[in-house]
């Protein structure tokens, strides 16, 4: 399709480590885009599981590829930043995959003065389950409730910003949003599913997720926003522990 709006180049990141399973669809996802002026870059955590065999299989239409052992997602993440020169950058990991005209829908909604966006994930379960989660901006002080595989930055914010914390596992995208959002930069929200995401990724570790999420409330808010970011953390680990019913857990087998 022909491009009319927004031609800027946008550089996709995609960081890996030993997903054999899943590596290639999403490699197939990013180059079967519709907008076209792309820049894409993979950061290989140093995989030994055939990862790199399917990598290769690509290898002349990935602009820049390295694979070395790293410290985490959030370091991966530091250096697919420090090789993009793209204006805007998303990233999608190995477990996860964008819809066909992801970049495109987005590009068609920022202006010059939108600095990031972000839209909606599909959650795809191991049981066959589907399941939407919209980007709620105004609720970015209680937890990641903006999806970050939906989520597009324009390059200068994460100059600005600075690195993703290599010292928070799963965290370290909360982080990153509540420091965009506390230098003032809006986060402008599209009503679209942007990216899939299996449900059996390093984020589904609840107990650690929640966390992690409120070590970075204590790094960032203060006074009330705090007291109501702990509550909220609070009862939401009780909701997780006690009262949710997972929609994604694989049916138990009643056969002995």
């Amino acid at each position: 399709m022909e491009q009319i709006y927004n031609p800027q180049k946008v550089t996709i990141i995609t960081v890996v480590y030993n997903a054999v399973n899943t590596i290639e669809g999403t490699i197939e996802s990013v180059l079967n885009q519709t907008y076209k002026n792309l820049e894409y870059i993979i950061v290989d955590g140093g995989s030994t599981d055939g990862t790199l065999q399917i990598i290769e299989k690509y290898r002349n239409r990935i602009d820049r590829f390295i694979s070395e052992p790293d410290k985490g997602i959030g370091d991966g993440f530091n250096k697919g930043i420090s090789m993009a020169s793209g204006e805007w950058i998303g990233m999608i990991n190995a477990d996860d995959w964008y819809a066909e005209d992801a970049v495109e829908h987005i590009m068609h909604h920022v202006s010059k003065d939108d600095f990031v966006c972000c839209g909606n994930i599909r959650l795809i379960g191991g049981n066959g389950t589907e399941r939407d989660k919209k980007s709620k901006v105004g609720w970015l002080n209680f937890g990641m409730y903006v999806m970050h595989p939906s989520c597009f930055v324009r390059r200068n914010v994460y100059r600005n910003v600075g690195n993703y914390d290599i010292g928070l596992r799963i965290a370290m995208d909360f982080d990153m949003f509540l420091r965009i959002k506390r230098l003032g930069y809006k986060i402008k929200y599209v009503d679209k599913v942007i990216a899939y995401m299996r449900t059996d990724g390093v984020s589904n570790d609840t107990a650690k997720m929640h966390r992690e999420e409120l070590k970075v409330m204590r790094r960032h808010l203060h006074g009330i926003n705090y007291m109501l970011s702990y509550l909220f953390n609070y009862l939401n680990r009780l909701r997780w522990r006690f009262f949710y019913k997972d929609p994604f857990r694989k049916p138990m087998s009643l056969q002995a």
